[in-house]
Formats: structure tokens, sequence, C-alpha cells
């Protein structure tokens, strides 16, 4: 560690300013990689799978759409 106490005021400035530079590159990749929503989609009120048009889904979606309401069902 720190054998020099008056090293302690550049330690305290540049462990601050690593932290806040990891803060402000964490805020710009978050930025970059959040869901592009547009402006005037609307949430479903609902959990159910068939509130979103079949068109809307892949296969891979379709298949577990028929699966979950299936498990409704039973």
């Amino acid at each position: 560690m720190d054998r020099n106490p008056n090293h302690f005021p550049t330690l305290l400035i540049v462990c601050m300013l690593m932290s806040i530079l990891l803060y402000i590159l964490s805020n710009i990749v978050y930025f970059f990689h959040q869901r592009k929503h547009p402006v005037n989609a609307q949430a479903s009120t609902t959990n159910d799978a068939t509130a979103v048009s079949p068109e809307d889904f892949n296969d891979d979606e379709q298949n577990m759409a028929k699966y979950l309401k299936e498990q409704e069902e039973i």
C-alpha cells in the first residue's frame, strides 16, 4: 500500500477520476445497447400471447406461443 501519507490526495483524485470515467463509459455503452422503441408504441395490457398478431412473430415465437397457449388450457 501507500507508505507516504502525502500521496493520499493524489490517490484519492486518481480513484475518483477513474470512477467518474467508468460511470460515463457505462452510460455510453448502455445508451448504444438499449432497445430502440418507437415513440408511439403502446405496451400490451395483457400477458396473453394472442395480443400481437401472428404475422409479427417469427417461427420460434409462434411455436412458443402455441406451447404456452396449450399449457394454459391444461
